[in-house]
């Protein structure tokens, strides 16, 4: 899905281009000049090969909107500090230099990896509004930006989302716990966040998109992946064909971090603040003693998040960490993967956001529309005796190329299942009788 590039999200892909990883000063800055393109313009002004008078005016500036930013942001600045900033700032020219053009078009092209990544900020409708407790309840920066692929309107299709995390080693058990949480929360319309790697973040995920296929994407809620990395680095390869089939489920992969950034440990560690601060509710699954998720959850308390743990065998290294949560008194028990009630709110569809730019099929339910997708159900039907979505996605690529994409067909079998035109079962699809 397109998504239009403004100059104010633009600016901010530059000024993250320009950071290590997540920045609090740079977080500061944006805020004391009120957008992330006069930061931008001040931090160009004054580095090397400008006038004097120039320079001197945007350091002046600079020092001003730094200060400012901090003081709105409910912080105090000292002589330490403001060293601190003047050492960044050099940093933030030398990278800025480094930029491959100084065409807007251009980076435009090159930060959307030639179109094949969507780029939004937080003015824009996707913007998941419950990252900016980052800022509101930790001294950690919110992202500037986001980098996507897939679905943007996943990010904001569900109010209170759930977050699933837990060891990449995982046992049968905490597998098995994952996925039927991920299955039964998607199920009931809500969306399911985790990161990107084996065990328990690829259970949860194909727990979600288990659940997009018995239903349709009117019903089923989505689900994203967080990367710690640039999305031209996303792994491990083995989970190559669970990426495809998220952002084929009307789901997202993400990231705060432009092309190219390679996805370091110490980018994992920032990264979950990201998972957890989208989560309205985080599960931890399993967890050893030692293991990411526990940071994760570290990150689900301080922002004030709903916290479960699953409890585990005690003989067993794998529970360790879940079993120390609950001891502690810093999650809450699992008790049951049956009754998500307890753990989330209530069950809805996935919610629906608009976009002035989204122009792919606008009317996706049109008569004639509706007319295209029944026929090649019957023809589905009559040629293989039963129909599944791969089938009528094969057909219409035939019918109608190009204009049936996999997330208008599974929007549509949606409408269409609501109107009780038809049904939805295991994951086959019948035309109910008129």
């Amino acid at each position: 899905m397109m998504v239009t590039i403004d100059d104010e999200t633009l600016a901010r892909a530059v000024l993250t281009f320009c950071l290590d990883s997540a920045d609090a000063m740079m977080y500061a800055l944006v805020k004391g000049t009120g957008s992330a393109a006069s930061a931008l313009q001040l931090i160009a002004d004054s580095g090397p090969g400008n006038h004097e008078n120039v320079t001197a005016a945007a350091c002046t500036s600079l020092d001003a909107a730094f200060i400012n930013g901090v003081t709105r942001w409910g912080r105090t600045i000292n002589a330490r500090g403001m060293a601190s900033f003047h050492g960044s700032l050099v940093s933030w020219q030398q990278r800025l230099a480094s930029l491959p053009s100084k065409d807007p078009d251009a980076l435009r092209d090159w930060f959307t990896a030639d179109g094949t990544q969507w780029i939004i900020a937080p003015h824009h409708p996707c913007w998941p509004s419950q990252l900016n407790d980052l800022s509101l309840r930790t001294d950690w920066a919110s992202p500037l930006c986001l980098w996507g692929k897939g679905d943007p309107k996943a990010l904001v299709s569900c109010p209170e989302p759930v977050g699933i995390v837990g060891s990449r080693g995982v046992s049968d058990y905490g597998r098995q716990s994952a996925h039927e949480l991920a299955l039964r929360m998607a199920r009931a319309g809500h969306l399911v966040v985790s990161g990107g790697a084996l065990g328990t973040d690829a259970a949860a995920h194909w727990g979600a998109v288990k659940a997009m296929d018995e239903m349709s994407a009117a019903l089923a809620g989505r689900t994203v992946a967080v990367f710690a990395g640039g999305l031209n680095h996303i792994g491990p390869k083995s989970n190559q064909n669970l990426f495809e089939q998220i952002e084929s489920h009307s789901g997202a992969l993400i990231s705060e971090l432009c092309p190219g950034t390679v996805p370091e440990a110490r980018r994992f560690l920032l990264r979950n603040r990201l998972i957890a601060a989208l989560s309205s509710t985080l599960i931890v699954a399993q967890a050893r003693a030692r293991s990411g998720a526990l940071n994760t959850a570290g990150w689900a308390n301080e922002l004030n998040r709903n916290l479960f743990a699953v409890p585990g065998d005690i003989t067993m290294p794998h529970n360790t960490g879940c079993n120390r949560l609950i001891q502690d008194g810093r999650a809450t028990i699992v008790c049951s993967l049956a009754e998500i009630d307890e753990l989330c709110h209530s069950a809805h569809r996935p919610q629906h956001v608009d976009l002035p730019d989204d122009t792919e099929h606008p009317q996706e339910s049109t008569d004639e529309s509706d007319d295209a997708i029944l026929a090649a159900i019957k023809t589905c039907a009559e040629a293989n005796g039963h129909v599944s979505a791969d089938n009528l996605l094969d057909l219409m690529d035939k019918t109608h190329p190009g204009e049936y994409p996999v997330s208008r067909i599974m929007r549509e079998l949606g409408s269409l299942e609501l109107e009780g035109r038809i049904s939805m079962r295991s994951g086959w699809i019948i035309a109910e009788q008129r």
